[in-house]
C-alpha cells in the first residue's frame, strides 16, 4: 500500500494549513471533531479518486494485506465480492499527515468488485477526527468522531476513436451523435451498464421518460427535464436540470443550475453553480455557488470564488469559499471563505475567515477566527472569538472567550466571559460588570491565512469527427441494387446457388402464373420476361407479389422476407413490412414504415443466415427458394459458424461520397411505425426515431452533410435493447471502417470519479 501512503501524504499537505486554524477555532468541541472527520472523507475521496485501481484494490485482494474474502448481497439479488480489513495496514491510511488536518486515523475496511462489467467499485473507509488541546492545569482535553464512509468508483477509461472516424477497432458509446439531440417520448436504454451517449453539440432530454442512460458526454450544453433519468453528465457547456430529473454526477466546463426538484449526489462546475431549487450532496465550482431556492440542502460546497446564499430554510454542513461567503440558509454550517463572512438564517457551527465575519442571526456560533473585525448583532453569540481586527458586540449575543489583537465594543448589557484584547475596551454601559477581559495593548493573535481552496477544472470534452460512407462497402455486399437502363440491375456475389455476376429483375412464367422479381441474365429476357430464370431473391406476401420497387431515385422493399446477406442500394430505401435476416446499405437515405423487422446477420445467428432456419422470437416461415443461398461471405459451413465481418453486427448504415465527386449524399435514417432493428444502426447524417421503435445496437448519426444543422431526434417510444442476439452478437461493436485510415485513432481518457455514495456516525 505504498501508493496510498504516498498519495494520501500528498492530498493532506493541501489541507494542513487549513486543517491547523480549524482545530484553534474548534477546541473541546465535539462538532470540531466530526468537522475534521468529514475532512478526512474527502481527503480519502481525493485519495481513491486519484489512484488506479491496481492500487487501491489490486494489493487488498493479496494475502499479505491481512483481507478476508466475503460476499454480499448485490442489488440485483446476486451475490457480491469483497474483501474486508479490521484495521490491517493494508487498509490503514494514519500517520502525521493525517494528524495536521485534525485525522486520528483513516483506514479502508471493504472494498467491493463491481456488480457489472464497467460498472462502479465500492469503497468503504472509517475517518476519525479528533479535536482538543491542553487545559490550564496540563490535562488534556479530546475529543473524537468517527465517520463511515461508502464510496462508488467509476475507474478511468480511455476511449478511442476509430482511425478515419467509423470504425477500426476504437470504443465507441452506445449513442454516438455529431448532431444536437432532442430526445422526446419514452426513451429507454436495456442493458445500461454500457449505454453511453457522446454528443457533438447541445443536448435537450425534455417531456420525456428516459431511463437507462449511464454517461452523457456533449460538447455543447444540456438540459435534463424531470422524470428522466441519467447516471453522470459531462458538458463543455452549461447544464440545467429542472423539475425531478435525476443525474447523479455532473461535470460542466461553463455553468450549472438546478430547479425544481433535482438531487444531484456531485457537481463539479468550472462556471457558477445555481440552485433555485432541489438540493445537491457536494458541490464543487471555479467560478462561484448561488443558491436561491428555499429548501435547498447541500453538504459540502466548495468554490474559489463567493457563496451567495440567499435561500431561506435547508441549509449546508460545510462551505468552503476563496472568495466572500453570505449565508442565510436553516442549517448550522462549517465555514471558511477566503474573504467576508456574513451569516443569517439558522447560523454557523464555526467561522474561519479572511475578512470581517458579520453574525446577524439567532443562536450560537461556536468558533470564530478572523484576521479582520468580527461584528455579533442580532441575537447572535459566540463560543470563542479569535481576531486580528475589532470586535463589536452590538445586539442580545454573548461572547465566552476572545482573544483579540484591536479593541472590544459592547454596546448594552451583554457578557464577555474571559479573554485578552491588544486594543481599548468600549462599554456604552459602564456599569456593565459581566464583560470579563484583560487589556493587554500590543497583544497580538495568531492567526493563520486561510487556505484558499482549489477546485480541480472540468476537461474538455473533444469528439473525433466520424466517417461513413457506403461506396467503400460496395464490394462486401452480397446483392447490389441500381437502376440501369429503366431496369432494375442485382450485382450478386459469394452467395452459393448464384454464380456472381449481374443480373436483372423479370417475371418467371410457369402453369400460366406470373412470379415477379427473379434474377435473369439480360440477354435471357424477353419484355418483362426471363426466359431462363436463376433464383429469387423475394419472398413476397404472395407467389405474385414482388418485394423490390423503384420510383424516382427512392427504392422500397415490402414482402414477407428477402434472401439473407448484405445489400447494398443505389439511392434511398424504404423498407416496409416483413422481417429481414439483412444488413442494408443505401447510398441515400433510410426509412422504415409499417410493421418492419431487420435482423442483423450476427444478432440472427448461424442457423438462421446460412440454413434458412426461423430466426429465433420471429414467426417468419422456412422459404424454400432460400435453402441454396447461403452468403458465403458471412458463412463458414465447414466450421458450422458465422465469419468475422464488421458487417456482420449491422442493421443499416446510409450516406456516402460517390466516387469522383464531393458533395455528400443522402445519410439520414428515420425509423417510425412498428420497426425493429435487431443491430447497429449507423446514420452518415441525422437519425430520428418515433412511433413504437426497437434498436438493439450502437446508434451513430455523424453529421456529415454540410450545412444542414437538423438535430437527431429520440421521439415516441425508442427502445435501445443491448441485452439480446446469438452468441456471436457484439452491440458495442464497432462500425465497419469506412475511412481513408483503418489504424487507430485518437484517445480520450475520462478520469476516475468517486462518490461519496452515504455515510454515518459510528
Amino acid at each position: 500500500m505504498v501508493g496510498l501512503a504516498v498519495s494520501v501524504a500528498a492530498l493532506a499537505t493541501v489541507y494542513a494549513l487549513q486543517g491547523s486554524q480549524q482545530r484553534q477555532l474548534t477546541t473541546h468541541s465535539t462538532t470540531a471533531a466530526q468537522g475534521a472527520a468529514w475532512r478526512g472523507v474527502e481527503v480519502v475521496r481525493g485519495l481513491v479518486e486519484a489512484l488506479t485501481v491496481d492500487e487501491f484494490y489490486g494489493p487488498m485482494t493479496q494475502d499479505a494485506g491481512g483481507g478476508v474474502r466475503v460476499e454480499i448481497p448485490g442489488t440485483g439479488g446476486e451475490s457480491r465480492l469483497c474483501w474486508e480489513y479490521g484495521g490491517h495496514a493494508a487498509g490503514g491510511l494514519s500517520g502525521q499527515a493525517l494528524a495536521r488536518i485534525g485525522v486520528e486515523r483513516a483506514a479502508i475496511v471493504r472494498v467491493c468488485e463491481p456488480e457489472t462489467t464497467g460498472g462502479t467499485y465500492q469503497v468503504t473507509a472509517h475517518v476519525t477526527g479528533f479535536s482538543g488541546e491542553a487545559d490550564p492545569d496540563g490535562a488534556r482535553v479530546r475529543t473524537t468522531s468517527t465517520v463511515e464512509a461508502v464510496y462508488e468508483v467509476q475507474p478511468a477509461t480511455t476511449t478511442a476513436a476509430p482511425g478515419g472516424g467509423g470504425g477500426g477497432g476504437g470504443t465507441l458509446g452506445v449513442v454516438e451523435l455529431r448532431r444536437d439531440l432532442d430526445m422526446t417520448g419514452g426513451i429507454k436504454v436495456l442493458g445500461g451498464q454500457n449505454a453511453n451517449f457522446n454528443v457533438q453539440g447541445n443536448v435537450n432530454l425534455d417531456n420525456a421518460s428516459i431511463d437507462g442512460i449511464n454517461t452523457l458526454r456533449a460538447t455543447g450544453n444540456v438540459r435534463i427535464g424531470s422524470g428522466i433519468k441519467v447516471n453522470t453528465v459531462y458538458a463543455n457547456g452549461d447544464v440545467t436540470l429542472t423539475g425531478s430529473a435525476s443525474v447523479s454526477q455532473i461535470f460542466a466546463r461553463g455553468n450549472v443550475r438546478i430547479e425544481g426538484g433535482a438531487n444531484p449526489l456531485s457537481i463539479r462546475s468550472n462556471g457558477v453553480v445555481t440552485f433555485a431549487g432541489g438540493s445537491g450532496a457536494v458541490v464543487e465550482a471555479v467560478g462561484g455557488i448561488v443558491v436561491t431556492g428555499g429548501g435547498v440542502t447541500i453538504t459540502t460546497a466548495i468554490t474559489e470564488g463567493d457563496i451567495t446564499w440567499s435561500g431561506t430554510g435547508g441549509g449546508a454542513s460545510n462551505l468552503r469559499a476563496g472568495g466572500n461567503v453570505n449565508y442565510a440558509g436553516g442549517q448550522r454550517a462549517a465555514i471558511v471563505a477566503g474573504g467576508t463572512v456574513t451569516v443569517g438564517g439558522g447560523g454557523a457551527s464555526t467561522v474561519q475567515a479572511g475578512g470581517p465575519v458579520r453574525h446577524q442571526s439567532y443562536g450560537t456560533i461556536d468558533s470564530i477566527v478572523t484576521s479582520a473585525d468580527v461584528f455579533l448583532t442580532g441575537s447572535g453569540s459566540a463560543t470563542q472569538v479569535r481576531s486580528g481586527g475589532h470586535t463589536y458586540l452590538q445586539g442580545s449575543g454573548s461572547i465566552g472567550t476572545i482573544n483579540g489583537r484591536g479593541s472590544l465594543t459592547v454596546s448594552a448589557w451583554q457578557s464577555v466571559g474571559g479573554g485578552t484584547i491588544g486594543g481599548p475596551l468600549y462599554k456604552t454601559e459602564q456599569w456593565n460588570g459581566n464583560v470579563r477581559v484583560t487589556v493587554q495593548p500590543g497583544y497580538t493573535v495568531d492567526i493563520p491565512a486561510v487556505a484558499r481552496p482549489v477546485v480541480e477544472r472540468v476537461g474538455e470534452i473533444a469528439l473525433s469527427p466520424l466517417v461513413v460512407d457506403v461506396y467503400p462497402l460496395r464490394a462486401a455486399a452480397n446483392y447490389v441494387f441500381e437502376w440501369i437502363d429503366t431496369r432494375i440491375r442485382v450485382t450478386v456475389a459469394n452467395v452459393s446457388g448464384i454464380p456472381d455476376g449481374q443480373y436483372v429483375l423479370g417475371n418467371r412464367v410457369a402453369n400460366y402464373n406470373t412470379y415477379p422479381d427473379w434474377l435473369c441474365r439480360p440477354e435471357h429476357m424477353s419484355g418483362q420476361t426471363c426466359t431462363r430464370p436463376v433464383a429469387t431473391i423475394c419472398q413476397g406476401f404472395s407467389p405474385q407479389n414482388g418485394c423490390f420497387s423503384r420510383s424516382g431515385t427512392t427504392w422500397t422493399v415490402n414482402g414477407t422476407s428477402m434472401a439473407r446477406g448484405i445489400a447494398w442500394f443505389d439511392g434511398d430505401l424504404s423498407l416496409g413490412n416483413g422481417t429481414y435476416v439483412a444488413t442494408f446499405l443505401a447510398a441515400g437515405n433510410i426509412s422504415t414504415a409499417g410493421g418492419h423487422r431487420t435482423l442483423s446477420p450476427n444478432y440472427a445467428g448461424y442457423a438462421a443466415v446460412c440454413t434458412n432456419a426461423t430466426p429465433a422470437g420471429t414467426s417468419l416461415g422456412v422459404n424454400p427458394d432460400f435453402a441454396t443461398l447461403v452468403p458465403l461471405n458471412l458463412c463458414d459451413l465447414e466450421a458450422r459458424s458465422l465469419r468475422a465481418n464488421a458487417l456482420g453486427n449491422t442493421g443499416y448504415i446510409a450516406g456516402g461520397t460517390a466516387p469522383g465527386t464531393r458533395d455528400y449524399i443522402g445519410g439520414d435514417i428515420s425509423i417510425g411505425a412498428s420497426s425493429r432493428v435487431d443491430g447497429a444502426v449507423t446514420a452518415g447524417n441525422v437519425l430520428t426515431t418515433g412511433g413504437s421503435t426497437t434498436i438493439s445496437g450502437r446508434v451513430v448519426s455523424a453529421g456529415q452533410r454540410r450545412g444542414d444543422t437538423t438535430p437527431a431526434r429520440f421521439g415516441g417510444s425508442t427502445t435501445i435493447d443491448l441485452t439480446g442476439g446469438a452468441a456471436g452478437y457484439d452491440p458495442d461493436a464497432d462500425p465497419p471502417c469506412m475511412g481513408s485510415d483503418c489504424g487507430g485513432g485518437d484517445t480520450t481518457e475520462t478520469p476516475a470519479v468517486a462518490t461519496l455514495r452515504w455515510s454515518r456516525y459510528l
